[in-house]
């Protein structure tokens, strides 16, 4: 008997772009569609109803069978808090209350109405949390609600970059900036523990990327007078190099070439498709 193989799916939803990908195969190990189509923002409600709606756009193509479906969010859906280490706390549960609370303090009332997660890591260190729009949860899970996609995975691009490109020994020290259209996302970690993360819009040109990469570590207080290897993702900034920082040269990081792949646009797809 010959068995049927389940199709991937991998999207990715941006405020002006949906990129997806599908693999299918033997382990689901080539990439067999490739789409892109641009987005027109809402200029009124969520900032993510364009998203949402090429999304079922998407699922609505005749091309699109029963499969599972990861989805990477861009870093405009979302917004991160580092949570410190709390030895009252017992379960799971409960750090992800303590994160959320810590997200209303921050951001008041707006944080009410979010999702948080919280990063696994060794107890006494510092957790990053993520949070985005409850709502924005339901709308997806709505418009997959009558297809035969079943949704496998919601994830920020700022983790779905980190464990793609960067993947540092437990002990290692860096920072890590990952940048997309409008916007970049800075994570440091000293002593192989998270110390510092933030997020900004931020124009594309190497000179504000170098002035915000050289903000970020003074923010960091980092101990000592040497700054950890700066690492850099731009997977729609082909080219891109910046001048040194703090006396260190950053390094620009490629995403691991997956069989079949091209380009899409120059955005994250290439990277994504790793969920898929």
């Amino acid at each position: 008997m010959l068995r049927l193989w389940r199709d991937k799916y991998c999207v990715v939803l941006c405020p002006d772009r949906l990129e997806a990908i599908r693999r299918r195969g033997r382990a689901c190990s080539a990439v067999e569609l490739k789409f892109a189509q641009a987005l027109v923002p809402s200029m009124d409600g969520p900032p993510w109803r364009a998203a949402v709606e090429g999304l079922r756009r998407f699922l609505e193509m005749p091309e699109i069978g029963k499969g599972e479906l990861g989805i990477v969010l861009s870093n405009h859906f979302v917004r991160y808090l580092l949570i410190p280490w709390n030895d009252q706390i017992a379960s799971e549960e409960e750090f992800r209350n303590y994160a959320a609370a810590a997200f209303e303090e921050v951001y008041g009332e707006a944080g009410a109405g979010w999702e948080v997660s919280v990063s696994a890591e060794r107890p006494g260190s510092p957790r990053l949390a993520a949070a985005l729009d409850r709502q924005l949860l339901e709308a997806i899970r709505a418009t997959l609600a009558n297809t035969c996609v079943r949704l496998t995975l919601v994830q920020p691009y700022l983790m779905a970059a980190f464990n793609r490109v960067v993947r540092p020994r437990h002990d290692e020290d860096l920072v890590f900036m990952l940048v997309e259209a409008g916007r970049a996302c800075i994570l440091v970690a000293q002593g192989g523990k998270w110390c510092h993360v933030s997020a900004a819009a931020v124009p594309q040109d190497p000179a504000a990327l170098s002035s915000l990469l050289e903000r970020e570590i003074q923010l960091a207080d980092l101990p000592g007078e040497s700054v950890p290897p700066v690492v850099v993702h731009a997977a729609h900034l082909r080219g891109l190099t910046l001048a040194p920082v703090h006396g260190v040269a950053p390094r620009m990081l490629e995403s691991r070439p997956l069989a079949g792949l091209a380009q899409v646009g120059g955005a994250a797809c290439e990277l994504a498709a790793a969920l898929a």
